[in-house]
This record gives C-alpha cells, sequence and structure tokens, in this order.
C-alpha cells in the first residue's frame, strides 16, 4: 500500500511541475523531491524459488528478499536463503526483464564484493546491503533504473547463483 502512496505523491509532483516531464531522470528527480528523511521507504517483499528460475532450477534453497527504496533513491536489500539444497552461494543481484525474455542482465548487486565468487555454504545465509549498480545494456544510470523500477516493478526480479546453478538456483519477481 505504501508504494502506491509514494509513487502517487510523484506522479502528482511530476504533473504539477512547472517543467513537463521529460523522461526517467526527471521522474527519479521528482522521487527525491519527494522524500524526506522521514519518509518511509518504499518496500517490496518476494520468495525466491527454484521453478522461477530459466531454465527450471531443481534446487531445494529458497529464499526471501526484501527491497527497501529510501527517499533519496538508496536501494536497501535484506535476503534470506534457506539452503536446504547445499548450493555453495557465489552471488545475489536484481535483474530486469524486457518483455517476452527468459532472462535480463544485472542491474543492482546484492552481495558484495561485487564480482566476487562467495561460495558460502551455511544452512541459513542472511545478505543485507545497499544495492550496487552496473551499467548494463538496458539502463545507463541508477536514476534511469530507478524510474524503471518504480514504474514497473514487475519487469525486475532478484535471484541467487550458485555452483551446481550458475544461472541461478531461486528467483523471485518484485511485485
Amino acid at each position: 500500500m505504501r508504494h502506491w502512496h509514494a509513487m502517487m505523491a510523484v506522479v502528482a509532483v511530476a504533473a504539477c511541475a512547472d517543467q513537463p516531464s521529460t523522461g526517467p531522470e526527471r521522474f527519479a528527480a521528482s522521487f527525491s523531491a519527494v522524500g524526506s528523511e522521514g519518509a518511509p521507504p518504499i518496500v517490496f517483499n518476494t520468495q525466491m524459488r527454484s521453478e522461477l528460475e530459466v531454465p527450471t532450477s531443481t534446487s531445494e534453497s529458497k529464499g526471501h528478499a526484501q527491497i527497501m527504496i529510501l527517499a533519496d533513491g538508496t536501494i536497501e536489500s535484506t535476503v534470506i536463503i534457506n539452503n536446504k539444497g547445499d548450493e555453495s552461494v557465489r552471488f545475489g543481484h536484481i535483474h530486469h526483464l524486457n518483455p517476452g525474455q527468459p532472462t535480463g542482465p544485472v542491474i543492482w548487486w546484492l552481495s558484495n564484493p561485487v564480482g566476487t565468487d562467495l561460495n558460502l555454504t551455511d544452512q541459513h545465509l542472511e545478505f543485507r546491503q545497499q544495492g550496487i549498480f552496473v551499467t548494463n545494456a538496458h539502463f545507463t544510470s541508477h536514476e534511469a533504473a530507478l524510474a524503471e523500477l518504480l514504474r514497473d516493478p514487475a519487469s525486475f526480479y532478484v535471484n541467487f547463483h550458485s555452483d551446481n546453478f550458475p544461472g541461478g538456483f531461486a528467483r523471485g519477481f518484485l511485485p
């Protein structure tokens, strides 16, 4: 519910601005202007499951991801993985899908250090960090990606990769 209230406030601010909206950067700037330090974040929750992966994963591991967008546009994530499949967890991301495509490029890293194969094998894994934007084929800036995330969150998914499933062992779409 908070997501829609914040989204409507952004639309209202953009509609009332002296200058017409010119694209994602304008939208992201309007979003930042609406919030204050005390403004509640926009929160997306998703369950990551193996059957949502492409190709489908047979891992028994699953997880929950919470993605929060703060008033200043910062993305904070909390991911909890129940590693029932004894995966050697390498890293995690937020990806973006174009319509009709089964996978998409990495937009934000959700594990750190970026590009490092973590090889975590604990039964219970928890990741908490800020999303780290990666320039990619879909977006050249964090602001452009953020504007699209706010406009169409369902075109983004969170997934984590392992040695057994390099393309991903569990995926969850943002609502």
